[in-house]
């Protein structure tokens, strides 16, 4: 699929099927927002629990789509297992309830995989 195939595929549908058969979906309410020159009180409403934590705008889908597909490949993850990992990064990579985060979690359902700033 072309990168800029990435953009039509809807909430939920899938990105990219792994070698392994995880498939890493879509979740329109963690990605990019540029939250600069809100309100700090609008910004903690978009990133709370309700409107999900988004990642900053310099992580693509692309680019996201690309890190898990590295992170499932080196971290072995295979269908039908149940993972959970959070990963560390020096810089920030997001905002969680209005406040910046360097770390980003991915899940696995043993099926689906998707990643969002904890």
């Amino acid at each position: 699929m072309m990168r800029e195939d990435l953009a039509g595929i809807p909430d939920g549908g899938t990105l990219r099927t792994t070698a392994s058969g995880l498939e890493i979906i879509r979740r329109r309410k963690h990605e990019p927002i540029d939250l600069e020159g809100l309100p700090r009180a609008e910004q903690r409403r978009m990133t709370d629990k309700r409107f999900g934590s988004k990642f900053s705008p310099h992580w693509s889908l692309a680019r996201l789509t690309d890190w898990i597909a590295r992170e499932i490949e080196t971290r072995e993850w295979t269908q039908g297992s149940v993972q959970t990992v959070d990963v560390e990064f020096e810089q920030p990579v997001g905002v969680v309830t209005g406040r910046s985060t360097s770390t980003i979690r991915i899940m696995s359902d043993g099926r689906y995989v998707h990643a969002f700033p904890v």
